[in-house]
C-alpha cells in the first residue's frame, strides 16, 4: 500500500514536470516580467514630435556692396553739355562742345542722342611732315557729328578719397551709329566708348567719356584728283555736367 502511493506520487511529479516543459515548447510561457506588480513595469515614454521650423523667409539674392543705389536713372532724362577734346590726331588738334539728351528706360539702359561741334587747331606737325616729305599730311578735318547710341550701366559702386565722404559711381558701355561731316562732306559713321557717372546728388551728374568715332574718308593725291579711301578713328574726351529730369524719382529696390 505504501509502494502504491509512492509511485502514484512520483508519477504525478512527472507528469507536472512534462506540462510545463511542453507549455514552455508550445511560447506560452510566462514572459519576463509577467506577474509583478504593475508598480514595478517602467513607463511608456512619450513619442518624440517633430522640432517646429522657425518661420525665416530665405531671400535667393546676395548681399550687396552697395545696399541702396543713391540714384536712380529709370523714366528720367539726362541732360548733358561737354566739352570735347581728341586724343590721337597729330596734325590736328581738335576742340569744342556739344550736347546730348539720354532716356533711361531702364536704370541700367539709356538711349542717346547727342551732337558735337568740332574746331581744328593745326599742330607743329605739319610744318614737319612739310618739310621733310615736301607735301602735306593727308588728314580728317572733321567738322561736326550727330550720333544716336545705346548705353549700358553693368557696374555701379561707390568711392572714398581722402576723406570719409563717399562718392557713387556708375560705369557704362556705348555704342552706335550716326553721321560725321567733315571737310569733304557727310559720312555714315559709328561710335563705341566708355563712361562714368558720378554723382554729386539725386539730380547732378559729373559724366567722363571716352568714344572713337570711326568713318571712312576719301582723300585726293594730286592735281588729277587720284582718290583713295581710308578708316579714321578720332578718340574723343568729354567731360560734362548731367542734369536728370525730373530732379526726384520715387525710390524702389534693385
Amino acid at each position: 500500500m505504501r509502494n502504491r502511493l509512492y509511485s502514484a506520487s512520483l508519477l504525478a511529479a512527472c507528469l507536472v514536470c512534462l506540462g510545463g516543459f511542453a507549455r514552455a515548447e508550445d511560447g506560452t510561457a510566462a514572459k519576463p516580467g509577467e506577474g509583478k506588480p504593475a508598480a514595478d513595469k517602467p513607463a511608456d515614454k512619450p513619442a518624440d514630435k517633430p522640432a517646429a521650423k522657425p518661420d525665416v523667409e530665405v531671400r535667393q539674392d546676395r548681399i550687396k556692396s552697395v545696399q541702396r543705389k543713391p540714384v536712380l536713372k529709370r523714366m528720367r532724362f539726362e541732360l548733358t553739355p561737354t566739352f570735347t577734346l581728341s586724343l590721337n590726331d597729330a596734325f590736328y588738334q581738335k576742340m569744342g562742345g556739344g550736347l546730348g539728351l539720354t532716356f533711361h528706360p531702364a536704370d541700367a539702359l539709356g538711349l542717346e542722342l547727342a551732337g558735337t561741334y568740332v574746331g581744328t587747331i593745326q599742330t607743329d606737325m605739319v610744318g614737319y611732315f612739310q618739310q621733310a616729305n615736301q607735301a602735306l599730311p593727308k588728314v580728317s578735318k572733321l567738322l561736326y557729328y550727330i550720333t544716336g547710341s545705346v548705353a549700358w550701366s553693368p557696374l555701379y559702386g561707390k568711392l572714398a578719397f581722402v576723406t570719409d565722404d563717399i562718392v557713387y559711381l556708375d560705369l557704362y558701355l556705348i555704342a552706335g551709329f550716326g553721321m560725321a561731316h567733315s571737310e569733304t562732306g557727310p559720312k555714315l559713321a559709328g561710335n563705341v566708348g566708355l563712361g562714368l557717372r558720378y554723382f554729386l546728388n539725386s539730380w547732378l551728374v559729373l559724366k567722363i567719356e571716352v568714344r572713337d568715332l570711326i568713318y571712312t574718308e576719301t582723300f585726293f593725291l594730286d592735281r588729277q584728283r587720284t582718290e583713295y579711301s581710308d578708316v579714321q578713328n578720332h578718340v574723343m574726351f568729354d567731360i560734362g555736367l548731367s542734369f536728370f529730369l525730373p530732379t526726384d524719382f520715387e525710390y524702389e529696390f534693385q
